[in-house]
């Protein structure tokens, strides 16, 4: 059971799961951050010494599958208003943030990005991460293209992997590749998949060798009812945290310095080494180093069945998404020609 606050090495970190509201106007993305701030407060007050404070996917404009028009039009930048704000909060509390924001893309005629930031204790932005797997066929995002990793508290390395992404061993990979000793999952993940959400947890965590801290949803919106669990897994896949199905926040205490510890020290099960070493043992000293996997190698090369259109059916639901934001698009067009 981990003390009120860290001791030596460990990092401190407080998972916050909860409902927000699906944001229709900048006054609604200010009320679920006024949530989020009151859980901050709590944090900190609870659990003096914390790291790093973690809150869902979406949590800060709210989600639902009908108002993508919303998104669209509420999409901030990186820096931008939302970063700012919470930038502020965490230099007074001292303390680093997880924070989420629909963000603008970097072409006008894109859609926007599923992001979320890493702010440090100096209230900067220390880490920005664009969904790389949007969940379809009911997310209209537009993925993003870039696995990064920042230095954080206590020896931390971290990274970030929204939600579905986490279903695709190699975005975690990928992070883990890049140094990240913990990689931070803020999710909005429903029934009935809830038996996958702590399979993909501990595996990600036990094949990259890393912590895995993964914030849920709970509660329902118009589609599909959360269940929370938001859950810390170690390096061995082992669950050493695991919350409820109610909104609260807990507290967890990790130790980065021990995955350092382990990627360069064990001699058995060393994934992230013996990936590249392979089978050494019987080929010293330094096994097979070649890449043998031809899905990296032949990327263009995908196999017929996989390199097809989505069949109607898919279309039919994601152009519900689609359809959404294009007619948010022209109207906030007409908006802007009409105010000008």
């Amino acid at each position: 059971m981990p003390a009120v606050n860290p001791a030596g090495d460990a990092m401190s970190i407080v998972m916050c799961q909860f409902s927000p509201d699906a944001a229709t106007d900048w006054a609604g993305v200010e009320h679920n951050i006024e949530r989020i701030f009151g859980y901050v407060d709590r944090a900190c007050n609870g659990f003096p010494g914390v790291d790093l404070i973690v809150v869902p996917e979406y949590s800060t404009h709210g989600f639902g599958f009908d108002p993508y028009a919303k998104h669209l039009k509420l999409a901030s930048t990186i820096p931008g208003p939302e970063t700012e704000i919470f930038g502020k909060k965490a230099k007074e509390k001292g303390v680093w943030l997880c924070v989420s924001v629909v963000e603008k893309a970097d072409n006008p005629n894109d859609k926007p990005h599923n992001s979320m930031v890493i702010i440090n204790s100096d209230g900067e932005v220390a880490l920005k991460y664009r969904k790389m797997m949007p969940w379809c066929p009911k997310e209209p995002w537009t993925p993003g293209e870039e696995m990064n990793v920042c230095d954080g508290p206590k020896g931390s390395k971290l990274a970030m992997s929204i939600c579905s992404d986490f279903d695709y061993p190699e975005v975690s990979r990928e992070a883990a590749w890049k140094g990240a000793n913990v990689i931070i999952r803020p999710s909005k993940y429903m029934y009935p998949w809830d038996k996958i959400w702590d399979i993909t947890n501990q595996v990600r965590a036990y094949e990259n060798q890393c912590y895995v801290v993964a914030v849920n949803h709970t509660g329902q919106d118009a589609s599909y009812s959360y269940f929370g669990r938001s859950m810390v897994a170690d390096y061995d896949g082992n669950i050493i945290m695991k919350m409820g199905d109610t909104e609260g926040m807990t507290k967890c205490d990790i130790y980065p310095n021990q995955v350092e510890a382990i990627r360069d020290e064990r001699i058995s099960n060393n994934y992230l080494y013996q990936l590249k070493h392979r089978g050494y043992t019987g080929v010293p000293p330094m096994g097979k180093t070649e890449n043998p996997f031809t899905i990296y190698s032949e990327w263009d090369k995908v196999p017929e069945r996989w390199n097809r259109a989505p069949d109607a059916g898919s279309e039919e639901i994601a152009n519900v998404g689609r359809d959404a934001l294009e007619k948010a698009a022209k109207d906030l067009k007409k908006s802007d020609e009409e105010a000008a």
